[in-house]
């Protein structure tokens, strides 16, 4: 056996001491950075990583080893003194919840201050590329299918100014449940959806005239993030939590989901500032059930990890590029209690794109 068969992979020093600095100020700070500093002490001693539970991970590719001395000795004695085996729960969170918290504040560091700026006769371009499920059971018989829909949407600068957008159901359709004569049969693909085709209205208010109002009368919400809203949620991220849960309370199927599920109703968007988009990932990071459920997922062709809650019917996963803290899109796995639906299968995915253009209905060249 030689020198180097017993050692584990440890960090750079940049690394080491950014780990260092983390746990010192958490221990004067808040639980939620204690959690993260944990998390990547555990990593940098060379523990097993936390919270991946499907297959499809992949693993790490190994760095050029680098020996350490007291560098090591002072992360094992960190280890030591703080951490337990990784079956043991930090703060009353499983462990693969602190793997996700360490993962999402990490993102929420890399979002950036502030996005590009649409500046005068520009728009912000939000492209959703999204495969969405239909069921149904004409004469008794289940059916479920999946269809392509694109969504793309030009915000101007000043948000009371006139959006546009354009909605397509492309065709493209995955049968889950039955045959493909069966869906036809049926009336359950959406060439007859309406909504589809180009909608242009101020303050992105496109529904307003179906809805017998004047334009820019919406109250604002998770699922309508006017400016106006926006403004009103708090900047520290544990008040922000506070004000998610207090929002969802007594809504979805459990607390933790429906607290992602509001993250990703505001998120998908695509029109909130960089500083809220970090603040709603350490908001995610103290949920108490949120784990890494793939570190490879892939939507449309964007890699990201993630983060997931779910239970007996389906499971809910937002995905960020953790190197960028790109929000790429959202996942809905089925879970053992869908009629028909294998577990696992992938019932719902959305990846979004947002740039600036400088043309409203045109998207961006790359």
């Amino acid at each position: 056996m030689g020198d180097h068969d017993n050692l584990r992979e440890l960090w750079s020093e940049d690394e080491l001491d950014t780990a260092l600095s983390r746990l010192n100020s958490a221990v004067r700070t808040d639980a939620h950075a204690l959690a993260r500093a944990r998390a990547e002490l555990m990593a940098a001693a060379g523990g097993p990583e936390q919270g991946s539970t499907m297959s499809t991970q992949t693993s790490r590719p190994k760095r050029r080893w680098v020996r350490w001395a007291a560098p090591a000795a002072a992360v094992a004695a960190v280890v030591a003194g703080l951490l337990v085996a990784q079956t043991v729960s930090f703060n009353g969170n499983p462990p693969g919840a602190v793997a996700a918290a360490a993962e999402l504040n990490a993102a929420a560091d890399r979002v950036g201050a502030s996005d590009p700026p649409v500046g005068p006769g520009q728009y912000r371009y939000v492209g959703t590329h999204a495969w969405w499920m239909g069921m149904g059971a004409p004469e008794g018989k289940m059916l479920a299918v999946l269809e392509e829909n694109l969504i793309e949407q030009w915000a101007p600068a000043e948000f009371d100014q006139e959006w546009m957008q354009r909605r397509q159901v492309t065709g493209n359709h995955k049968v889950l449940v039955g045959t493909e004569e069966e869906v036809k049969a049926s009336g359950m693909l959406g060439g007859r959806r309406p909504g589809q085709g180009e909608k242009r209205a101020r303050c992105g208010d496109f529904y307003a005239a179906d809805e017998g109002r004047e334009p820019c009368t919406r109250e604002g919400a998770w699922q309508v993030p006017t400016p106006a809203f926006l403004a009103s949620l708090p900047k520290d991220p544990r008040q922000l939590y506070d004000r998610l849960r207090a929002d969802t309370e007594g809504r979805g199927p459990g607390p933790d989901e429906e607290m992602l599920v509001y993250v990703a109703d505001v998120l998908r968007s695509g029109t909130v500032p960089a500083e809220i988009r970090a603040n709603l990932y350490r908001v995610l990071a103290m949920v108490p059930s949120i784990e890494i459920t793939d570190r490879a997922a892939n939507l449309a062709g964007k890699v990201g990890v993630a983060f997931g809650i779910g239970d007996e019917e389906d499971r809910m996963e937002i995905i960020i590029d953790v190197a960028t803290g790109q929000f790429i899109g959202e996942r809905k796995t089925a879970g053992d209690d869908i009629d028909g639906i294998e577990p696992g299968t992938v019932i719902s995915f959305t990846s979004v794109e947002t740039a600036v253009v400088d043309k409203i209905g045109t998207p961006p060249t790359s």
